[in-house]
């Protein structure tokens, strides 16, 4: 009887344990996909619309230009003034001031 008790015990601290660590995974991933933001282009004076480049810089190639009030979708941003974005179908990147960052 008592065998019986102890292994009824052991598989309890298996299963809770696997619970435990379940439970963990999905935290990790529910707080690593954030809300993407959405802004509206709103390029510095005397301008009035902003590029889409391939890559993070201006020595990257132009992929779109945009007008002041068109509506881009954040993804991510590279830490150096420059934002990953789509707009459409259309994904690139664009320097913070033209996002009113």
């Amino acid at each position: 009887m008592m065998n019986r008790h102890r292994q009824q015990n052991q598989s309890l601290k298996r299963l809770s344990g696997l619970l435990g660590v379940s439970l963990m995974s999905a935290l990790f991933l529910a707080s690593s996909v954030s809300a993407q933001t959405v802004r509206r282009i709103q390029a510095p004076a005397p301008y009035n619309a902003c590029n889409v480049r391939s890559s993070a810089g201006v020595q990257h190639r132009s992929i779109g230009t945009y007008r002041n009030g068109t509506l881009v979708t954040l993804l991510g941003e590279s830490g150096r003034g420059w934002y990953r974005i789509q707009v459409g179908q259309v994904v690139g990147w664009m320097a913070r001031q033209c996002l009113g960052l």
